[in-house]
């Protein structure tokens, strides 16, 4: 037995955690989410084509793959609290710099230095359980979502090629859904080829301590059943806003497209650091001794496409080359192998011809 982990497994297992935040944190955050809107569909913030999310989030075996980007939307809407450590909202300062979710994340590690990263929001209307389970975006030294696109590090993380280069971070994820129907969160903790966990709704303030971005994971369906369906007339361009008192409603363009109850929508709070073991460690990252550039991952990751024999032409524009993401999506392809009995992955209707 040796201490080196499985592939895609966290540096340790999530822990559930209760009353994340203090009822006036709830409060403030909740209220930047009411008046300062509206929000975007996640697939339009990270997202130009289909292939750049199947390099993120692909379904295990031979399914037809979709034909655009809008083939997979879901009412999945995003927002940020802050992000490369400075907060955009002045009500969520003091929370985004609070010692008690650093602490959280540094202990995970055992790391004696760290510092708040992102903090960012998911809003979620009804929707059928089409996650197959994905990762979340990790930063290197040089390298990290804010300047390099999402589908990249996907990649970058399935190839481990540069594990060498990974800046250590940890989440405190925070539910809110009141319902019991359906609406959890599953999560392989063993890998994704093991058998999954769950952490059942109904959530308030409840959530996990986890490493989310070694660990394959997925919002379950959620939302009444007979509203999961996509809102007709919903594309990339389509918003959340708040709706009256407490209520909200997808606009597009001058159209109301859907309309929900608060309690139909599952939130998230997904707080995130980066952390740090020794001075050593911190300085390389804040001195950028050792940084990775994209045209160096780029050169390496084409040199072991070459070298498993993958044959492939090399783009002119290797961030938005849709055939070159395709490749090293198939290259590096990892995805969950089973579901839990109580949350299947729910499949989508095949594509007219």
């Amino acid at each position: 037995m040796t201490g080196q982990r499985r592939p895609m497994t966290p540096v340790a297992p999530p822990r559930p955690i209760q009353d994340i935040f203090t009822d006036d944190e709830n409060a403030r955050l909740f209220h930047i989410l009411r008046t300062k809107g509206p929000w975007r569909l996640i697939a339009a913030i990270y997202f130009k084509s289909v292939e750049e999310l199947l390099a993120i989030s692909s379904p295990p075996g031979d399914s037809a793959p979709p034909r655009s980007l809008s083939d997979m939307l879901t009412p999945a809407f995003r927002g940020l609290f802050g992000n490369n450590g400075l907060p955009y909202e002045e009500e969520a300062h003091e929370i985004f710099y609070s010692r008690k979710l650093l602490d959280l994340v540094k202990g995970m590690h055992g790391a004696r230095y760290g510092a708040p990263y992102l903090f960012q929001f998911n809003m979620q209307g009804p929707s059928h359980g089409f996650d197959p389970g994905h990762i979340d975006g990790r930063s290197w030294r040089g390298l990290d979502p804010t300047n390099m696109p999402a589908w990249l590090g996907a990649v970058m993380a399935k190839s481990g090629l540069f594990d060498a280069w990974e800046v250590k971070a940890g989440q405190v994820i925070s539910y809110y859904y009141p319902s019991d129907i359906d609406g959890g969160f599953t999560y392989w903790p063993d890998g994704p080829d093991r058998a999954p966990q769950r952490l059942p709704a109904p959530f308030w303030n409840s959530g996990l301590v986890t490493d989310n971005q070694h660990m394959f994971h997925r919002g379950e369906a959620c939302g009444p059943r007979d509203r999961r369906d996509t809102p007709e007339g919903m594309t990339l361009q389509s918003v959340l806003e708040a709706d009256g008192e407490d209520g909200w409603r997808i606009v597009d363009g001058d159209r109301v497209i859907a309309r929900y109850a608060p309690s139909d929508m599952r939130v998230l709070f997904h707080y995130s650091a980066h952390v740090f073991t020794d001075m050593a460690d911190l300085k390389r990252y804040y001195d950028h001794t050792d940084d990775l550039t994209r045209d160096r991952a780029f050169d390496m990751l084409m040199a072991d496409l070459k070298a498993k024999g993958i044959s492939f032409t090399v783009p002119t524009d290797p961030l938005s080359d849709p055939a070159f993401i395709a490749t090293l999506t198939a290259a590096y392809a990892i995805s969950p192998s089973s579901y839990p009995e109580q949350a299947p992955l729910d499949q989508r209707q095949p594509l007219a011809a």
